[in-house]
């Protein structure tokens, strides 16, 4: 059996879709649109891709819909579509995190 492959990428953001943290189910919803708003940043091919996956708990449980971007551990809280167009323009394209939407970083 051979091993999988890894394509190459450059960031990794994860929105978490756990009962406390998102109880009105946004974060699926916030999930559906990221192709279209990453676009070519998210072709599986582009070697500087930005993956994303949703989790069922970040740990956090509070103020959520939660993004969280890896590798440098930039916590976003009240994640709604406008934060996520802005996450995705200003921190994901520009590389300016948006500031008064972080609650933590590593």
């Amino acid at each position: 059996m051979s091993e999988p492959k890894q394509n190459s990428y450059s960031k990794h953001i994860f929105l978490c879709s756990g009962r406390f943290c998102d109880p009105g189910r946004q974060a699926t919803k916030l999930y559906s649109r990221l192709p279209k708003l990453l676009g070519e940043m998210g072709d599986y091919d582009n070697p500087e891709r930005i993956k994303r996956g949703l989790s069922p708990c970040l740990g956090v449980c509070t103020n959520g819909p939660l993004l969280v971007v890896y590798p440098e551990g930039t916590w976003y809280h009240d994640v709604d579509e406008p934060l996520l167009e802005r996450i995705v323009n200003e921190h994901l394209r520009d590389g300016n995190p948006v500031e008064e939407a972080i609650f933590h970083n590593l």
